[in-house]
């Protein structure tokens, strides 16, 4: 559990310097999420992950989430939430 909490405390860490950073250069996050091409090119990203996700990702994660929670998940927790 303290692995977790130190790489959560790395991540609010790194996520702190790169805003310090990006405004020691005169990047301006406000103007940078409003730009209307930025919104558009995270569209056609957040579309082509979601189609990835749909046609190709989501029928193999569900089958291995299944055989996880089926032979792992259940087994450990005892059947608690049975």
């Amino acid at each position: 559990m303290a692995q977790n909490k130190q790489g959560f405390i790395q991540i609010i860490i790194i996520v702190v310097l790169l805003v310090i950073i990006l405004s020691l250069l005169g990047v301006s996050l406000s103007s940078l999420f409003s730009n209307p091409l930025l919104q558009n090119n995270f569209g056609v990203v957040w579309g082509w992950v979601s189609n990835v996700w749909t046609n190709y990702l989501s029928v193999p994660f569900v089958a291995i989430w299944n055989v996880f929670k089926t032979l792992i998940w259940q087994p450990l927790t005892g059947g608690f939430g049975s």
